[in-house]
């Protein structure tokens, strides 16, 4: 019971992260969490300190995978704070397994009907767009479909690119996810002020 409470807890960021429902996703993942030390029974608030800031490291990874030592840093932490709540080394590796298992499949089904991390960034995009006084209206005879560039940021997966000869700064959108600065990239799509781009 108590690890189909933690995989539901995972789910819950799982859904906030890859799909646009970012407030069902983060209150599901926060009452069943919550639910789950609930149950479990803890007597101080460490455990759920460690637990949470792993899981805020892990979530912080995903987003920065070039950063490497926030997911590891994570992923100790939050078996960290399990294994001070339950006390059991094995039953923490069952519950965990569990949920890991429950969760990889509904993100397996997610990802396959379109979901990915562009949506919970198609906001933020949109934003860094309207707000930029430095970048150029983006108008389809400025940036073409198949044009060249070169990420002037890294793109997780919004970012900053930079086309040809032209030194202004383009707000765009990963079609692949994180793209490293300095990589190479072909511009996928063209609608309006939005700019989507792949890896070449």
């Amino acid at each position: 019971m108590e690890g189909l409470l933690l995989g539901l807890g995972f789910i819950g960021v799982a859904v906030a992260i890859l799909t646009p429902y970012l407030k069902s996703g983060a209150g599901l993942a926060l009452i069943s969490t919550a639910a789950y030390f609930h149950f479990i029974g803890t007597e101080t608030w460490l455990p759920i300190v460690l637990f949470t800031a792993g899981l805020l490291l892990i979530v912080f990874e995903i987003f920065v995978p070039e950063f490497g030592a926030a997911g590891i840093i994570g992923i100790v932490l939050l078996i960290s704070g399990l294994y001070l709540t339950i006390g059991d080394f094995g039953q923490t590796i069952r519950d965990l397994s569990l949920s890991v298992v429950i969760t990889t499949g509904v993100i397996i089904y997610l990802i396959k009907n379109g979901y990915s991390l562009s949506n919970v960034n198609k906001l933020i995009l949109q934003t860094n767009m309207q707000s930029s006084n430095n970048n150029k209206t983006v108008e389809k005879d400025i940036i073409q479909v198949d044009d060249e560039g070169v990420a002037v940021t890294p793109l997780r997966p919004s970012g900053k690119v930079t086309f040809g000869d032209d030194p202004t700064l383009y707000d765009v959108l990963s079609t692949e996810g994180h793209i490293s600065k300095g990589t190479a990239v072909i511009v996928d799509k063209v609608k309006g002020t939005k700019i989507t781009v792949r890896k070449k």
